[in-house]
Parts: structure tokens; C-alpha cells; sequence
């Protein structure tokens, strides 16, 4: 799971166009989800890119709205473009 997720977090700072490492960065990056109607709090992306360095796991819900915000239908969908159907 955390190579996937590793993967996602690039999608998305590919996406904003900057890597993410401060803790400014995710109040930006809040309100650029909100544009994009993908409401999640700076609290949640930290602990998104916390668990990167071993932290605490983030929620089902915190990781599909970011595969939403990368372009992804759910963190599913996500995981499925990177290995097909397979639950390996």
C-alpha cells in the first residue's frame, strides 16, 4: 500500500506542480482541492504524506478523495490502473 500511495502523492504534486513538503504546502494544497470540489482538510493530506514516513495510515476516505483529486475514480480505481483487477 505505501508504494501505491507514494505513487498517488506524485500524481498530485505533478499535478499542483510542486512537491510537498511544508506544512504551508497543505493549506494550499486544501484550497486547491476545494477548487476542484474535492473537499479535504490540510490535517488529512498531512497525515497522507506522514504516513510516507511512517506514520499513522490515513483513512479509506481521505485516500479516495485524493485518487479523486489525481484524476482517479476512488483509491480502488487507483490501485486497479496501477495493478489491474488482480487482488495481489
Amino acid at each position: 500500500m505505501k508504494n501505491d500511495l507514494k505513487l498517488l502523492a506524485k500524481e498530485v504534486e505533478k499535478k499542483v506542480g510542486k512537491e510537498i513538503n511544508l506544512s504551508s504546502d497543505f493549506d494550499k494544497l486544501e484550497r486547491i482541492f476545494g477548487k476542484h470540489n474535492v473537499l479535504l482538510k490540510s490535517q488529512a493530506l498531512k497525515k497522507v504524506w506522514g504516513f510516507l514516513k511512517g506514520k499513522e495510515k490515513p483513512s479509506k476516505e481521505t485516500l479516495d478523495k485524493v485518487a479523486l483529486f489525481a484524476g482517479f475514480q476512488d483509491w480502488e480505481s487507483f490501485q486497479k490502473a496501477l495493478h489491474g483487477d488482480s487482488e495481489d
